[in-house]
């Protein structure tokens, strides 16, 4: 039988019977996505398939009418514990079942709890499948609930073509009224081990942020042509991903936190580069796009490789679409550019660096399409190619984009 362990202003409601699922199932609320969680203990469905469907939905912890359902893949570490670092709840020994260790909490006052668990042998692991989250250094800390500016996250998004991946969403303090696609989703927010973008502190008070993670595949997701890098054949899949974001991510997020007037997709590196692919495949979706030293030269990098560079691509666009542009690198001019394989794009000498001469053509081509007058171009001599410097610019993209 279940038994109850009263302390003050909380209750605790410990899934004390572990010898049968439809028993366990059964002191789970028939409610909400507990639903799926007792088809978990029930036999109807796996433990994974079951954990990644709540966190496509409401998301971890399940907030039902007997308190929130906690859940976790049950790995053969326990017994596991669920605690509370601030003592918002008292610790409470999960249950497992079928794959699932679990249990329901009472937390009459859930906003900025932070919980934990604990393995068998006590260490401690934060929930991977939280929808609330915040960094640690490298590191991500679960919460029960957020408000105010926070980070909320969306596991396991994809199509028919590209593999699923997370959504990392930074949700404003007011009702958004922009909203950014930004790349490589891991490196936006928190201290990543390539150095955060920080971009809590560049995005305004109602501007949404949609970061979304890149996978194994990030060079064919983020180049729309093939180029040949160190002798081996790399890229090509970027129309597919431009898709993936345009027809299914930007869906996703519309039916969850609403429709915004100005939408923009900005990037760095290949991120950058794919960024001016999104816009070019959907030039009326998006009003702002933004590349922070990008790689508009991929295509001819490789020895005796001329596939179509995005700056050729562009510049067989005829004329300029809507919106408005920024372009940016460090490095520097160095010796000069020079086209010195004769095909079309402006190399960086050796002693230029960060893509400086392929975004300075980028400039010059998006002038001559009618684009100038909308395009911010943005030099940072010296700047190397690095999460840090595109931290330090980002401020200013977001100023632009939410200036319009």
């Amino acid at each position: 039988m279940r038994r109850l362990l009263l302390v003050p202003s909380v209750l605790v409601l410990l899934a004390g019977c572990s010898n049968g699922a439809p028993q366990a199932s059964a002191q789970i609320p028939a409610e909400g996505d507990a639903i799926i969680v007792r088809n978990v203990l029930d036999g109807r469905l796996d433990p994974d398939s079951g954990l990644a469907e709540v966190a496509r939905s409401g998301g971890w912890p399940i907030s039902t009418s007997q308190g929130f359902l906690f859940a976790i893949r049950d790995q053969g570490q326990g017994p596991y514990v669920l605690e509370s670092t601030s003592g918002a709840f008292p610790s409470v020994k999960l249950t497992a079942n079928a794959g699932l260790a679990w249990a329901v909490v009472r937390i009459p006052a859930p906003a900025g709890v932070e919980y934990r668990f604990l393995t068998g042998a006590g260490d401690p692991f934060s929930d991977p499948l939280s929808r609330y989250f915040s960094y640690s250094g490298t590191a991500t800390l679960s919460f029960v609930s957020l408000g105010g500016v926070h980070l909320e996250r969306w596991p396991g998004i994809g199509d028919t073509k590209l593999t699923s991946r997370t959504l990392r969403v930074l949700v404003p303090a007011e009702a958004p009224t922009h909203t950014m696609f930004v790349q490589d989703g891991q490196n936006l927010f928190g201290p990543s081990p390539f150095g955060g973008w920080g971009l809590q502190q560049a995005a305004g008070p109602s501007t949404l942020v949609v970061g979304i993670d890149n996978t194994p595949d990030r060079i064919a997701e983020y180049t729309a042509v093939q180029d040949v890098i160190t002798s081996q054949t790399l890229g090509g899949k970027g129309l597919d991903y431009a898709d993936f974001v345009e027809l299914t991510v930007r869906p996703f997020v519309e039916a969850r936190y609403g429709k915004t007037a100005r939408v923009g997709v900005m990037g760095s590196s290949l991120g950058g580069l794919i960024s001016y692919v999104i816009k070019r495949r959907y030039p009326d979706a998006y009003q702002f796009v933004a590349s922070l030293s990008g790689t508009f030269g991929w295509g001819s990098i490789g020895t005796g490789v001329h596939n179509l560079t995005e700056i050729q691509a562009w510049a067989a666009m005829g004329t300029c679409p809507t919106g408005t542009f920024y372009v940016d690198s460090g490095g520097g001019p160095g010796s000069g550019c020079v086209d010195s394989d004769g095909d079309g794009i402006q190399d960086d000498t050796p002693n230029s660096a960060d893509n400086f001469c392929e975004n300075a053509q980028m400039r010059d081509v998006l002038t001559a399409l009618g684009c100038g007058a909308r395009t911010s171009y943005v030099f940072s001599s010296g700047s190397p190619h690095s999460e840090p410097a595109w931290r330090g610019r980002a401020p200013g993209v977001f100023r632009l984009f939410e200036g319009d």
